[in-house]
């Protein structure tokens, strides 16, 4: 009797439990912008009209998503992504069974048609583990950073990254070469050195996407993080927009024209609701003066410039294709100059490269292929001023710099990712799967002429020669597959886990990446989420390392300070076994929390671990440094390297009237290594290698930017018109100087390396940006300052002991005015 009723009440909840998911309401549906491209990571967002709790849910790669409802009804529909205008319809009614939706989602534009759109806040993704940070373009454009016509002086801007004294942006402590960069989805490092020194108009830069720790298995090729640009395309609108197209004129020495950033966008459709085309050129002229230089050999100039050209077809509506061509050109002359070197001793840099792209995507039963294709190709030279003989001596360089090089490169990417529709098996599964092979390979010529050091009391210390062929070349072969599956067991909670293997031809070694990262977000801590990954990640190999002069020898004459018998030439060189090496590679475990606030505030806390092991670096013998050198040394490329780099960091976050956003961010930080000693053929330091810090470790660094219009109400009605459409602009950075290495007269280290630091970094921006019309047309004009206080800032220093100059600093960026005008669009 008991067992029956067991087996009667158990049928009879089973049944009425197919009843209720018979009833329950399924909607599926996708997010796509205007051009019908998907829109990944989306939050949609439906509410019951009749009330009670939403129901979230973000979209997947291919622009998917899917909710279950409890009942049919009339439902809010809201979504939102960071760089789009917020979507949201008040009321739509689903029935029971399946439904399908498809939400636009619309760029963010300096000038929009409507007055009735508001961006998007910069959500939490409940479902992304990464720890991913995104600066749109409005952030771009409004926060007055230094030198704000090159995207790569923006990165700062993101916790976790700082640059260096020479403007290379280090991701979580990693050299600049320990990055992958991609430009919409292909790789734009450079192929010899693996450093950003691609440029673009900034206008045409839609997102800047960083993630600095848990990627998944789809990103390769960089240890320390990852920055993705994504440019803009065209829409059925033709938009015209330009930028400082009137010269900037300077007073110091005497007027003359400092600097000239024009900058033009032209896009619209080719075949409206088909077809669109974007182009964005760009062009930059410099003539600054350099403090603490004569009159007329104190300034330093150059032009550089771009014109991206990209271009996008439907075929079908499920079936996309784009197309890109990047132009790039940097002639820069006097390249160096500073206090320490003079005119003569600068060079002059020409670099163009050229890198076209194609790209196909295919949306098919919720499944996404996607194929690419792309080629770059370029040109890199230094040229000395003449050749007349190079001298170091303490108080700064003396002639013709040494070196003259002439590089040719190239490399060709092909890429394919299949995104699977989500499927169901003790909760959701997103699964993607992909390939990516590159042939890269340079060949230069690199002539190295005589050099010589000089003493405080103007006798020579050592003259250098160089002996061997300039001529030097490499190539190289790099695949890479993955799977990665994100596994949503419950409501609020993702598992993302992935296998990555690469091959390169160098190494000759399978290379195996695991990945495992999860994020939660508590039903009973709304607005919260917790993250935390481990993953292993390799380094690219880095083709200039491994052919550093390999077939030249440097050789020495050093000359006693008593006028004794000179001892040389002492002969050193550098050595590869590409068969003796392994790949680079780190393990990196991480962990957040994520909190949104009253008022729309977002406070952000986390920690960072990496340690890289097998780290490339030439090391020398260690009877060479009992001997101290006397009789040369081989320094032989080896696996020896250890990094560690540790940071915590907290971050608020608070967007308000729909336009305007402030930001600050702390984070206390220690990147180090058991070998920070980086051995050069061309101004080789004698002594042992050791641990230290890298030159670009920083301690405590604090920075905030924002934006907020200015307040009228203070002022009498008939003088409010002077701060309308007036907006605040400011940018504060704090940091712990950078780390230096001290060496005596004659080359020779002193002490640990990169034993000293350099004074405290300390910059404040300010602007004001006024939107007015004019000829029909929506300005915006801004004035204001670039480091306010007028704080030293260092950035070069005598570093050789036992000279009257020792310790003496350059200064870097004075006080300087700032202005720019743009042209937004049309009404």
């Amino acid at each position: 009797m008991i067992g029956g009723f067991s087996l009667a009440r158990a049928a009879l909840i089973l049944l009425l439990y197919g009843v209720v998911s018979l009833a329950q309401v399924a909607v599926s549906g996708r997010v796509v912008d205007e051009t019908g491209a998907a829109v990944a990571g989306a939050r949609v967002e439906l509410r019951a009209a009749a009330g009670g709790g939403a129901l979230t849910t973000s979209s997947d790669p291919a622009g998917n998503f899917g909710l279950r409802l409890p009942a049919a009804g009339e439902y809010g529909i809201r979504a939102e992504r960071q760089g789009f205008y917020l979507y949201q319809q008040v009321s739509q009614r689903f029935e029971d069974g399946a439904s399908e939706i498809t939400i636009t989602l619309n760029h963010e534009q300096e000038f929009s048609d409507r007055i009735d759109v508001t961006a998007s806040p910069p959500a939490i993704d409940p479902a992304q583990p990464s720890d991913r940070k995104e600066l749109d373009n409005t952030e771009i454009q409004s926060v007055p950073y230094p030198a704000q016509q090159d995207y790569r002086n923006a990165l700062p801007m993101v916790d976790g990254v700082v640059q260096d004294n020479q403007g290379r942006a280090h991701f979580n402590g990693g050299d600049a070469n320990q990055t992958s960069y991609s430009l919409d989805g292909f790789n734009i490092a450079d192929p010899v050195t693996g450093g950003l020194d691609t440029r673009m108009n900034i206008d045409s830069i839609q997102s800047m996407q960083v993630t600095t720790s848990r990627f998944s298995a789809e990103n390769g090729r960089g240890s320390s993080g990852q920055l993705d640009l994504r440019t803009k395309m065209g829409d059925d609108r033709w938009r015209f927009g330009g930028t400082n197209f009137i010269p900037g004129i300077a007073s110091d020495g005497g007027w003359h024209v400092n600097k000239w950033t024009p900058r033009l966008e032209l896009s619209g459709p080719i075949a409206k609701g088909r077809a669109w085309f974007y182009n964005g050129i760009d062009a930059f002229y410099s003539n600054d003066t350099v403090p603490g230089l004569p009159r007329g050999a104190n300034r330093t100039s150059g032009l550089t410039g771009s014109d991206l050209t990209r271009f996008q077809v439907n075929l079908t509506p499920a079936n996309i294709l784009t197309g890109s061509f990047l132009f790039d050109l940097d002639d820069a002359t006097r390249s160096g100059l500073s206090f320490l070197t003079p005119v003569e001793a600068t060079v002059n840099r020409r670099h163009q490269m050229f890198m076209s792209t194609v790209h196909d995507q295919a949306y098919f039963n919720g499944a996404l292929l996607e194929a690419g294709f792309a080629d770059s190709r370029g040109v890199l030279r230094y040229l000395p001023q003449g050749d007349q003989l190079f001298e170091i001596t303490p108080s700064g360089d003396v002639g013709n710099y040494f070196e003259n090089l002439d590089r040719h490169y190239y490399r060709q990417q092909w890429v394919a990712n299949v995104f699977m529709p989500t499927w169901r098996f003790l909760g959701t599964h997103q699964l993607k799967i992909g390939i990516d092979f590159e042939r890269e390979a340079f060949h230069e010529r690199d002539l190295l002429n005589d050099y010589e050091v000089v003493r405080a009391d103007g006798s020579v210390a050592r003259y250098v020669t160089f002996a061997g062929s300039p001529f030097e070349g490499h190539k190289n072969f790099e695949g890479a597959q993955y799977v990665q599956d994100a596994w949503t067991p419950a409501e609020g909670w993702t598992i993302a886990g992935g296998l990555r293997t690469e091959w390169n031809e160098v190494v000759r070694a399978l290379e195996v990446a695991p990945r495992l990262a999860t994020a939660w977000s508590p039903r009973g801590l709304h607005g919260t989420k917790f993250s935390a990954g481990w993953g292993v990640y390799y380094d690219t190999i880095n083709l200039g390392l491994i052919t550093h002069p390999a077939d030249q020898v440097s050789l020495s004459t050093f000359y006693p300070l008593d006028g004794g018998t000179p001892e040389g030439p002492v002969p050193t060189s550098l050595a590869v076994n590409e068969h003796a090496i392994e790949a680079p590679f780190v393990r990196t475990a991480s962990a957040s929390v994520e909190q949104k606030l009253p008022h729309e505030f977002y406070l952000r806390s986390g920690f960072t671990h990496r340690a890289g092991e097998h780290g490339l670096v030439f090391e020398p013998p260690a009877q060479a440094v009992e001997q101290g050198f006397a009789q040369g040394a081989v320094f032989q490329l080896s696996n020896a390297r250890r990094d560690w780099y540790n940071a915590a960091d907290v971050s608020l976050r608070h967007t308000f009237a729909a336009r305007f956003e402030w930001f600050a961010g702390y984070t206390r930080s220690s990147a180090r290594s058991n070998a920070a000693v980086d051995f050069s053929l061309q101004n080789p330091i004698f002594g042992p290698q050791g641990p230290g810090p890298y030159p670009w470790d920083t301690t405590n660094r604090f920075h905030t930017w924002g934006w907020a219009p200015l307040p009228k109400n203070w002022l009498p009605s008939r003088l409010r018109f002077l701060l309308r459409n007036t907006a605040a602009q400011y940018l504060v950075e704090y940091r712990t100087g950078f780390p230096f290495g001290v060496v005596d007269e004659d080359g020779f280290m002193v002490g640990p390396p990169d034993s000293m630091r350099f004074p405290y970094y300390f910059n404040i921006n300010l602007a004001f940006e006024r939107q007015f019309r004019a000829l029909h047309y929506l300005w915006a004009w801004r004035f204001g300052f670039d480091n306010l206080t007028n704080n030293g800032n260092p950035n070069v220093v005598n570093n050789v002991t036992g000279t009257p100059q020792f310790l003496t600093y350059g200064r870097g960026q004075a006080r300087a005015v700032n202005m720019r005008l743009r042209m937004l669009g049309r009404k």
